[in-house]
């Protein structure tokens, strides 16, 4: 599990001041204190936080590369606005390409790997924090592509993995939600044991259509 997302990217280093205002950013968007739309300019997150305006530039770069922010000429930064249809869109192609490599993985898979898939599972469940189980998640999936063996699929798959958007996904996540991703993995887990190619590539399109579902009640208001 030595390369999930942690709270902190790994691009950045702890501690520094570029950290610092990545995480005030970042979090304030996660949040909702920061609404889509919402300027950001330098000068304040400077003086807000105490530091110059060389580490806020950077921080801004980085949020910008990690999809949280847009940075405009002449208009400067900002907090994203997200196009509904562009992430419906992006979730509906990683069902499709994702559920052939569970398929895949199934057939491939080997003991040593479905251990490693499980202990990402128990360390989602065994955590209440969204950006580490976020994180976490973003690993198992990388894996069961890897495993899989598809040509192209994990590179496809992580420009479609906005962070932004999955960090947020399980910001929004109810209890049940939760409990259900939670068990999407493990019957996962049991169609890779039992090199069940259908019922792994049924479960896996489940699993990432339903998060945008969640997502699209947000927006809506409907829950």
């Amino acid at each position: 599990m030595e390369d999930y997302l942690p709270d902190l990217p790994a691009h950045l280093t702890e501690g520094t001041n570029v950290a610092r205002v990545y995480l005030h950013v970042r979090d304030g968007i996660i949040s909702g204190a920061l609404r889509s739309g919402d300027k950001l300019g330098e000068a304040a997150l400077a003086a807000e936080l105490g530091v110059s305006r060389t580490p806020v530039r950077e921080a801004l770069r980085n949020l910008a590369a990690d999809g949280y922010i847009e940075v405009r000429p002449h208009a400067g930064a900002m907090v994203r606005r997200w196009d509904p249809d562009e992430v419906n869109s992006s979730f509906e192609v990683r069902a499709d390409i994702e559920g052939t490599a569970a398929y895949r993985c199934a057939e491939r898979i080997t003991a040593h790997d479905l251990l490693e898939l499980e202990q990402l599972c128990d360390g989602m469940e065994a955590s209440d924090d969204a950006t580490l189980r976020s994180g976490l998640n973003r690993t198992l999936h990388m894996r069961i592509l890897r495993i899989s063996g598809v040509a192209h699929a994990e590179k496809i798959v992580t420009q479609l993995t906005d962070l932004a958007i999955l960090t947020m996904t399980y910001r929004q996540f109810s209890d049940e939600d939760t409990a259900r991703s939670d068990g999407d993995h493990r019957l996962l887990m049991r169609a890779f044991r039992l090199r069940d190619g259908p019922l792994a590539q049924a479960t896996m399109r489940v699993h990432i259509l339903s998060a945008a579902a969640t997502l699209e009640e947000r927006r809506r208001g409907l829950r």
